[in-house]
């Protein structure tokens, strides 16, 4: 069960006719802002397989949930992410943005994928072994109400070098 911040409404509480009518559309529309965050969010979490990386933005095979974003056709996306290379080399980390199906790690992305943000948010690391950590906080806008959106992380680096996402990664996406 959903946590609320606010009481459920109901007609009876908020007076008879066409006024009480307008009052409790205005204040379930207020809970409805306040509690979407909560109501309407996906999440995940873990380590990924090492990436043998290919130059173009890989998957690493996490990605969240399928999430519609039905009241401002906008979504509030957040990561930390710790990620190593196996030997010297770069490697830039994504959050990417796709219609279809995560693709499997060590994949492409989609022809159709989007990076959040628009670019890399972390990287490059340039030593074999060290873990790097970066983070995300941003805002995808201009996206459909009615469509579903998985998003996933991916990878991109020195082409024939491993990659690994490390230590817990998270990704968490919300409706906001």
């Amino acid at each position: 069960m959903t946590q609320r911040l606010l009481p459920e409404l109901v007609p009876q509480d908020w007076g008879q006719g066409r006024q009480g009518y307008n009052r409790l559309r205005h204040l379930q529309s207020i809970d409805d802002l306040v509690n979407r965050p909560l109501a309407n969010r996906v999440s995940t979490s873990g380590s990924s397989a090492a990436v043998t990386l290919n130059g173009q933005i890989q998957s690493t095979g996490l990605g969240a949930g399928r999430i519609t974003p039905s009241r401002y056709a906008e979504t509030e996306v957040k990561a930390r992410v710790t990620f190593s290379i196996a030997s010297a080399g770069s490697l830039y980390i994504y959050v990417m943005r796709t219609t279809g199906n995560i693709p499997a790690a060590g994949s492409n992305a989609g022809a159709g994928d989007v990076a959040v943000g628009g670019d890399a948010f972390a990287g490059p690391a340039t030593a074999a072994g060290v873990n790097v950590m970066g983070t995300l906080s941003a805002y995808d806008t201009g996206l459909s109400q009615t469509q579903g959106y998985n998003y996933y992380l991916a990878v991109k680096g020195t082409s024939g070098v491993a990659a690994n996402i490390v230590n817990t990664s998270q990704l968490l996406v919300s409706e906001f």
